[in-house]
């Protein structure tokens, strides 16, 4: 494409063009124009022309433009697709719009979607489904991937089982490398991305992987035996997929067998299972420290909404309460010194900065398996020697600032002493609440967040009016 062709095509869409090896390959953001001109075409119904336009495109791009579309022109699109495209769209869209269009699309439809998907994605399309419809879209399908499919369903969805495809290649260790390449090439078609093959013995039973390159490396009538890592990484079906990311991670894999009680392999999860699983658990991890118990999306209705966050309002509220309580006992306190109020919103906001961030390290590591509880000792010291420190810098600005402002420096003395056991009482709640709650086996995500700036606010307010008390009045 020339640059004059580049600069036309940039006035109606928004493309990135790369080029490797001479090939050019667009990726499309769907803006305002061009959702406008496929609005049109859709109107128009002009099939053909649409057809020209989405299969030059990734899928991931054309559910972009069918998430942006109104919902009917959006379901048009998605209907003209065929089935292996259409496949691959419904991954990307978003759940809602998703969920729609399983209400409207027929058993028929969804079968032939189904068909074209890998087992890992197919089963939660199928999860996701009514459960009369699943029923239908199972019984239409080839008794083979039926019965595949039913098996998956079986498995919790958030455990390495609920996680696998069950397309892989495996080779007997009696077996040559000529042996091992056939049986890639046999689940090639069915498994797009193949890095190793496993090896079982007569039992079915795991024994370790071969890479392809050692297969390429090697003469075909090689035993298996010889060349194959008896040392294989691999977890039972029942492992939360949060501990699979986190094995994954630790150890670099791209693929990982799963396997059942008697160590056959029974499955594999590929990295793209894992990166769609990192971001549901981050994204769940931020919603819970927010104090939202469930995933409101744009499909959740008021009451749903409204039952996720009240239970954590309630407990802010609560601690709010708390805090006017502190206050009204050193009324007599407040009133000879009208300053003390002004920086009552410093300490409070400082301490609530210093103990959040402490938390939010805490229960990162917790989930990640980064921060074992047999060195939670050395993370509370390394906590509080940072909280020391930067309580230090900041109380010694917040002694300038009182200082010369209101020219006294015992007052001053108190504030920012005030400031700083804020800061390391914060720091000290933020980071071992979350190992408490592991402790006892609840989610750390869930109610740290609001349980720490309740908390602050109550001791903050205590600790910064008891010392105005005792040491300036």
């Amino acid at each position: 494409m020339t640059e004059h062709e580049k600069n036309n095509a940039s006035e109606d869409e928004d493309v990135f063009f790369d080029s490797v090896d001479g090939v050019q390959s667009t990726t499309v953001i769907a803006d305002a124009e061009l959702l406008e001109d496929i609005e049109e075409l859709v109107r128009a119904e002009a099939r053909p022309a649409l057809l020209n336009i989405l299969l030059d495109l990734h899928s991931a791009d054309i559910a972009s433009i069918i998430n942006e579309l109104p919902r009917e022109e959006g379901r048009y699109l998605f209907e003209i697709l065929p089935p292996e495209e259409a496949s691959e769209v419904l991954l990307d869209l978003h759940e809602n719009v998703r969920e729609d269009f399983f209400e409207e699309l027929s058993a028929k439809r969804l079968t032939e979607i189904v068909e074209e998907l890998d087992s890992d994605d197919a089963v939660d399309i199928v999860a996701e489904l009514d459960e009369a419809i699943a029923q239908q879209v199972l019984e239409k399908l080839e008794p083979e991937d039926s019965a595949e499919l039913r098996e998956l369903l079986s498995y919790d969805e958030e455990t390495a089982g609920g996680l696998m495809a069950t397309e892989f290649p495996v080779v007997q260790l009696a077996g040559t490398v000529e042996d091992a390449i056939a049986a890639v090439r046999e689940t090639a078609e069915e498994t797009p991305d193949i890095y190793e093959v496993y090896v079982v013995d007569e039992d079915g039973v795991m024994r370790g992987v071969v890479d392809l390159k050692n297969l390429l490396l090697v003469k075909p009538h090689t035993h298996i035996s010889d060349i194959y890592d008896p040392e294989v990484i691999s977890v039972r079906t029942d492992v939360d997929q949060e501990d699979v990311a986190n094995v994954m991670r630790k150890y670099d894999l791209l693929t990982l067998p799963v396997v059942d009680a008697d160590n056959h392999p029974v499955g594999i999860i590929t990295f793209d299972d894992i990166a769609d699983v990192i971001h549901e658990e981050a994204q769940e991890d931020i919603q819970r420290m927010s104090g939202i118990m469930e995933d409101t999306d744009t499909s959740s209705s008021i009451f749903e909404i409204f039952r996720g966050r009240l239970p954590w309002l309630l407990v802010g509220f609560a601690g709010e309460i708390l805090a006017a309580l502190v206050l009204s006992s050193f009324e007599a306190e407040l009133s000879r010194i009208i300053a003390a109020a002004f920086f009552i919103p410093i300490i409070m906001a400082m301490g609530g900065n210093a103990g959040i961030q402490a938390s939010s390290i805490v229960v990162r590591g917790l989930a990640t398996g980064e921060l074992a509880l047999s060195r939670t000792f050395r993370r509370l010291v390394r906590e509080v020697s940072a909280a020391l420190l930067n309580g230090s810098i900041l109380s010694s600005l917040l002694f300038a600032v009182v200082y010369f402002w209101i020219g006294d420096v015992n007052f001053g003395l108190t504030v920012a002493l005030s400031l700083l056991v804020v800061m390391i009482n914060a720091t000290l709640v933020g980071a071992t609440v979350p190992l408490i709650l592991d402790r006892m086996d609840i989610d750390p995500a869930l109610a740290t967040g609001p349980f720490i700036t309740t908390s602050n606010d109550a001791l903050g307010l205590f600790i910064y009016l008891g010392f105005l008390s005792i040491i300036y009045l």
